[in-house]
């Protein structure tokens, strides 16, 4: 019987996935934690690496807590009726987002930009821009009026 031919070189998508993380654990882990250390802090700049790995590392983390919440059928009802409430996602929520707008912020004075274009999130498509802006932009190479630049 002949094989199926997979086009990713014989891994299946979820041995990508594992193969990502392992990578991004392994070798970007110092820009999840600086980030993490800097939780608070929205002065000075980030570059796109640090904004781009900690985006990807929050993503991943509310996915898996919002899977774990469905595999094991957590869900309340929230106030607003047949809207439900997954506790572990929305935990994983609050404890990122101040760090996630810090990083945000930070990037966009890498940018050259007022940190808060950052509210550009809340108009729903605004959130195209500040992807665009954080993840795909390189940094402002000269010292701006946010300070050095963070590739020295």
């Amino acid at each position: 019987m002949r094989e199926a031919h997979n086009p990713m070189g014989g891994l299946l998508p979820i041995n990508w996935f594992f193969l990502f993380v392992g990578k991004l654990v392994a070798s970007d882990m110092k820009w999840i934690t600086k980030c993490l250390k800097n939780y608070a802090v929205f002065n000075g700049r980030a570059g796109r690496d640090e904004c781009t790995y900690f985006f990807l590392f929050v993503t991943f983390i509310q996915v898996f807590f919002l899977t774990i919440d469905l595999l094991i059928g957590w869900k309340f009802q929230n106030i607003i009726d047949g809207i439900p409430w997954y506790p572990l996602f929305e935990i994983s929520r609050l404890l990122t987002v101040l760090p996630a707008f810090a990083v945000g912020v930070r990037r966009l004075h890498d940018l050259n930009k007022s940190g808060w274009w950052i509210l550009l999130i809340f108009t729903g498509i605004g959130i195209i821009p500040i992807v665009y802006w954080c993840c795909f932009l390189n940094s402002d190479k000269d010292d701006n009026q946010y300070g050095l630049s963070p590739t020295q």
